[in-house]
Parts: structure tokens; C-alpha cells; sequence
């Protein structure tokens, strides 16, 4: 398998710029746009590669979220791929303000999209929700037990209980990796006990990485399924 495998959906030709370090993937509109930050997992094999940012699998996803009306940037919160939760936090921080600022973006209105082991970094937000954070996704998240999830005190299932006004948008995988699949149902079932305004988004022959590994009708309507889902949410 390639190091970068293409996205299973075409990337959209969308306007890009440079901002504070984030590259913003630009909606076809001169008026302030919802924003989407897309935050990768950890850990990732670094050597030799590009950042998180450059690879086909978020490129694409930015860019069809420009596509449906959304500034979407990718937060490099880790650069040599290894789990360090004040750093990515520190970093993530850093990227909602700056987004968030930009005279492009309605910053009333962002969604956060976190990936694999990259979902623990969602507790506060899910824990404590802010005003302009409409949306959280979570794409075959990484969310119970493992030494990596608690962040700053905080467990995942614990988190989403205090989630209740915020829409999630969850993508899970039939052949899920062992470990993580383990991880899923706690936190779904917190979820719902607690009246979380949940859509679950099933790819039943999916791996994890389908949106990359598995170049398939299936594959392709779940992605689609989720940007349209999150575009929803972070517009209303």
C-alpha cells in the first residue's frame, strides 16, 4: 500500500490560502462561511512523510467541504506523529482562534472533525460545549479504553454525557480493528443515555482508513453521507 493512498472521493478544484500556518480551503462565496478544522490521529508513522496536512485522505476531505459551503483547514497538531496531548492541544487551540478570525469565516459557526486517535482531543469540547462549536465528528474514533484517551483528566464516555445540545456525527467500520472497536459501543451508549443528538454513520465492510484503503460504492456514500452530515450541522 502506498504511503499517501488516494481519497475515495474526487478532490474538488477549490481556492486555497495560507493563513497563520493552516491552509484554508476556500467556499465559493464572499460572504463569512461556517469553518470546519479537521484534526488527524495519532500516532502516525512520520518518517519521510508529509505533514498530516498534505496527505490525499484530508486534502480531499477539505475540499469537498469547500465544495459544500465550508472553510475547512487541516490542524497539523503533531509533527513527528507521536500522542502529546499538551502539545496538540496547544496547537488545536491556536487553529480555532486563528480560523475563527479570518475574515472569510462566520465564526459564530465551526465544526471540529477529529480522526482515529485523534478523538480524545475532542473531550473538552464535548465535555464543555462553547457557543460557535455547532458540530463535533468523530471518523472510527479511537474513544475507550487505552492509555491514550483520558486528556487532561478527562475519559471520553465521561465527556459525551455533558454533550446533550451538541450534534454528533459518528462514521464507524464493520472490520474495525480489534482494539478500537472495543472503544465504540461505551461511548455510543453514554451518547444515547444521555439524549446526545447523535447520527451514526455505518460502513459495514469498512476498515479503518476505508475512506482511503477501500475504493468502494459503500466507502464512497459514507463520506458523503458525513460532510453533508457535518455541512448541516455547521450551517444551521
Amino acid at each position: 500500500m502506498p504511503d499517501d493512498p488516494a481519497f475515495v472521493l474526487p478532490t474538488p478544484d477549490v481556492a486555497r490560502t495560507t493563513h497563520e500556518g493552516l491552509q484554508l480551503n476556500l467556499p465559493d462565496t464572499s460572504e463569512p462561511a461556517p469553518a470546519v478544522l479537521l484534526i488527524h490521529g495519532v500516532p502516525y508513522r512520520a518518517e519521510g512523510r508529509p505533514l498530516p496536512s498534505a496527505w490525499h485522505i484530508y486534502q480531499g476531505y477539505a475540499a469537498q467541504l469547500a465544495a459544500h459551503g465550508s472553510v475547512a483547514a487541516v490542524v497539523d497538531h503533531s509533527p513527528d506523529g507521536l500522542p502529546d496531548e499538551d502539545r496538540s492541544m496547544t496547537a488545536l487551540s491556536k487553529a480555532i482562534a486563528a480560523v475563527r478570525a479570518h475574515p472569510r469565516v462566520d465564526g459564530s459557526r465551526v465544526a471540529l472533525w477529529f480522526f482515529s486517535g485523534g478523538a480524545p482531543l475532542s473531550v473538552g469540547f464535548l465535555q464543555s460545549p462553547p457557543d460557535w462549536l455547532k458540530c463535533v465528528a468523530l471518523t472510527y474514533p479511537v474513544v475507550g479504553d487505552s492509555e491514550l484517551v483520558t486528556i487532561r483528566g478527562v475519559h471520553p464516555v465521561d465527556a459525551v454525557r455533558g454533550a446533550r445540545g451538541l450534534p454528533l456525527v459518528m462514521t464507524v467500520v464493520g472490520r474495525e480493528l480489534p482494539d478500537v472497536a472495543l472503544t465504540q459501543p461505551p461511548f455510543i451508549d453514554a451518547a444515547r443515555v444521555a439524549g446526545v443528538d447523535l447520527e451514526l454513520i455505518e460502513v459495514p465492510d469498512g476498515r479503518h482508513g476505508f475512506d482511503v484503503l477501500d475504493h468502494t460504492e459503500e466507502s464512497r456514500q459514507a463520506v458523503a453521507a458525513a460532510v453533508s452530515a457535518v455541512t448541516e450541522r455547521v450551517r444551521a
